[in-house]
């Protein structure tokens, strides 16, 4: 890990008594998400069955992400077509070596740091995949032409403090640009299988938090990290540590997470099917399947896309 000391915090002001988490995104206001994915090796090992086929952590969360980045147009396109209502960003970690985190578009927008979303649209790649389905007993096979942004590597180790350092400096630079200053904020959503490699405990907790604590107008950066695992004892959206398996990593990926704010609660609790709407839920999830996975990133995205063009 590096130190970040020689940076100029990206802070603004919130005024007081503002309503946080509350500013209309649109074109000239837009938001930021930053995904964070775990490419390390042990991401090639694990298989889970995802859409008719055993796949690897790897290739299931890229597939997700894509589909996500996919979703994500859906969301921001109107009669008139595309509209930028967000600047996003894909960071790998692993994939390359043991101690660096990297960006990973490729194409057209290698190099590219944050994509707006007419970008994505434009540069899209495509491949062919086949689907196969049981339908009353006949089977389908189905070619389709499907979109994706960056494909899956599982090698190396887990260098996640160098992640969340680099998740800082992307984040940092975004938010200190003055037409950011009274956008939502930025959400990051890191997705990993495993403890990191490239520093200590203290030290990865304190480069999350980092991140946590910088803030537009509207609010602090929001923070979710998502442990997969193919263990069927899934927590999402924690109130209290209580609620964990009490090993020291699902309590430390607690504190790397953020608080949520309200916006998000109605939505949380229906999930989780609490019988009230609590406050405090806390954005992880931990031992979480594919489809606890693809409810924190639906989550982590939708509260930010209910702030559309209202």
């Amino acid at each position: 890990m590096k130190s970040l000391k020689h940076l100029q915090q990206a802070n603004w002001n919130i005024p007081l008594n503002k309503v946080l988490y509350d500013a209309e995104i649109n074109r000239k206001n837009p938001s930021a998400i930053l995904f964070m994915i775990d490419q390390s090796a042990s991401m090639g090992f694990e298989k889970q069955f995802y859409k008719g086929e055993d796949k690897t952590f790897a290739q299931i969360v890229a597939d997700m992400v894509n589909e996500m980045l996919n979703e994500l147009i859906g969301r921001c396109t109107k009669s008139e077509g595309v509209r930028d209502y967000f600047e996003i960003c894909v960071l790998g970690y692993g994939g390359t070596d043991n101690k660096t985190a990297i960006i990973l578009w490729e194409g057209s927008l290698k190099g590219k740091k944050w994509v707006s979303i007419s970008g994505l649209k434009k540069n899209a790649k495509y491949e062919k995949r086949t689907y196969v389905k049981n339908i009353r007993g006949k089977t389908k096979i189905t070619e389709m032409d499907v979109p994706y942004w960056f494909k899956a590597v599982a090698k190396y180790g887990t260098p996640m403090g160098a992640a969340f350092d680099k998740a800082h400096e992307l984040l940092n630079n975004w938010i200190k640009d003055k037409k950011h200053e009274n956008s939502y904020p930025p959400v990051v959503i890191n997705i990993t299988d495993g403890a990191q490699t490239d520093c200590n405990d203290s030290d990865l907790v304190e480069a999350a938090q980092r991140n946590q604590v910088l803030n537009t107008k509207d609010g602090h950066v929001l923070v979710l990290n998502c442990h997969i695992a193919t263990n069927s004892n899934s927590v999402i959206f924690p109130i209290s540590e209580n609620e964990l398996s009490g090993d020291k990593y699902s309590k430390m990926l607690f504190q790397m997470s953020s608080v949520m704010p309200q916006v998000f609660s109605q939505d949380i609790s229906k999930l989780r099917n609490d019988a009230d709407i609590f406050s405090g839920y806390h954005g992880m999830a931990y031992n979480a399947n594919m489809d606890v996975l693809f409810n924190l990133i639906d989550i982590g995205t939708s509260g930010s896309t209910q702030q559309l063009n209202r």
